[in-house]
């Protein structure tokens, strides 16, 4: 039987830390979410910190948040584990994953 290796395609995160975090555990959390694309076989074409910015709404209790967008390749079938790591983190407040290709 052979096994055909699903192509990558391009993703873009963007997610929302909780305010009172610290540079240096802002720092952690985005290398822990690099770890997590690059232990489901993606890779992370770049990262950047928008910065604190007030919410439309409030989000657990927080009316501002540090926006954070990650460009990434990644399986397709490996993108429900990375959700699923990015809900329970604590630290994230708000996340969405979109295919940047996808009109």
């Amino acid at each position: 039987m052979r096994v055909m290796e699903q192509a990558v395609r391009d993703y873009e995160l963007v997610f929302i830390a909780l305010p009172t975090i610290e540079d240096q555990a802002l720092e952690t959390l985005n290398e822990r979410v690099a770890s997590w694309i690059a232990s489901a076989k993606g890779t992370v074409v770049g990262t950047k910190v928008w910065g604190r910015q007030k919410l439309a709404y409030q989000i657990r209790k927080q009316t501002e948040g540090i926006y954070v967008q990650v460009n990434f390749q990644l399986p397709p079938s490996a993108c429900r584990d990375l959700e699923r790591n990015l809900r329970i983190d604590e630290q994230i407040i708000r996340h969405l994953v979109v295919r940047p290709d996808q009109d």
